[in-house]
């Protein structure tokens, strides 16, 4: 019951405007008021500054301005808290309480460290894709600027000089999110579109909250969604799976049928062109007409007389 009780308490100083007694500190968190006095001396030495005022009317109070800041526990020591909590006995609403607290502050922290080099592998076998991810990893661990060639969807090309915070990999793509000295602010590069790339001087970290829901919405913006219905062989399974997931496609009988939501366009005709012989479109009708007209051109293409 130690560690509720104790982050409890620094909780309740934190949001406290007034002196804390210790009468109501003991009769919240249902202990003696020497507990109280022992708890209280376990945060001083923890680091928190606490005032007390002796005598009658007296108490505790966080000195004036301070904040505990979300770097006060390591990762390993929020993780061990909010163990301890979840796996208290005592789960009343001020232990709930504390946890979602906790956990909060635990998401601010977080945020700051979205990426650390170390948790992650790329293995480029050497795909220059790969190399530009590795790279930038680095970047971002060292802080250290990156001056870029990037070549846009639109076909332009630009120099650019980046403070590389985080990368991202999303839907197969890696993107790196980097404050844009060129157009003062952060933006979001797809790093397949860095052409080159060369390490610059370190630079003063910025706050930053990296969203990829952004990137999701950007990429399907002005694009029709639709519900795709495949019936896959064994021999398509595989790279089915890797493509939409493989709890989006399930065993019906002898095969199996894949369901997703998708963006209709190109790259999704090809994607089913890239399964072969071993998928057939159920649905959307015409996604399947699409299959056979490219199918057929390419025939066309390639006969020999």
């Amino acid at each position: 019951m130690q560690i509720p009780v104790l982050v409890g308490m620094l909780s309740t100083l934190l949001a406290a405007d007034d002196l804390v007694r210790a009468e109501d500190l003991a009769t919240k968190f249902e202990i003696s008021v020497r507990s109280v006095y022992r708890y209280m001396a376990m945060l001083s030495e923890g680091g928190v500054p606490i005032e007390s005022c002796l005598g009658r009317g007296g108490g505790w109070r966080i000195v004036e301005n301070y904040k505990l800041k979300a770097t006060y526990f390591t990762p390993e020591e929020y993780e061990r808290l909010t163990f301890c909590l979840q796996s208290s006995s005592l789960q009343d609403d001020v232990t709930r309480q504390v946890t979602q607290k906790l956990q909060g502050l635990h998401r601010s922290h977080s945020n700051a460290t979205i990426l650390r080099s170390e948790q992650f592998i790329v293995d480029n076998g050497g795909n220059a894709l790969g190399s530009a991810v590795t790279l930038l990893s680095e970047c971002i661990a060292q802080k250290k600027l990156c001056s870029i060639e990037y070549h846009s969807k639109d076909g332009v090309d630009t120099v650019r000089v980046v403070e590389p915070y985080c990368l991202i990999l999303k839907d197969g793509m890696w993107y790196v999110y980097a404050f844009c000295r060129l157009r003062r602010g952060f933006r979001y590069f797809k790093v397949s579109r860095i052409v080159k790339m060369e390490v610059g001087d370190k630079f003063v970290g910025r706050q930053f909250q990296a969203d990829s829901n952004v990137i999701h919405t950007d990429v399907l913006k002005g694009k029709e969604i639709c519900e795709v219905i495949l019936t896959v062989e064994n021999s398509a399974l595989s790279a089915c799976e890797e493509w939409l997931g493989a709890n989006n496609v399930a065993k019906v009988g002898e095969t199996h049928v894949a369901r997703a939501t998708l963006p209709y366009d190109e790259i999704l005709v090809n994607q089913i062109l890239a399964l072969g012989d071993g998928v057939r479109v159920e649905k959307p009708q015409r996604l399947r007409e699409a299959v056979i007209e490219r199918c057929q051109s390419i025939a066309r293409i390639n006969n020999v007389d």
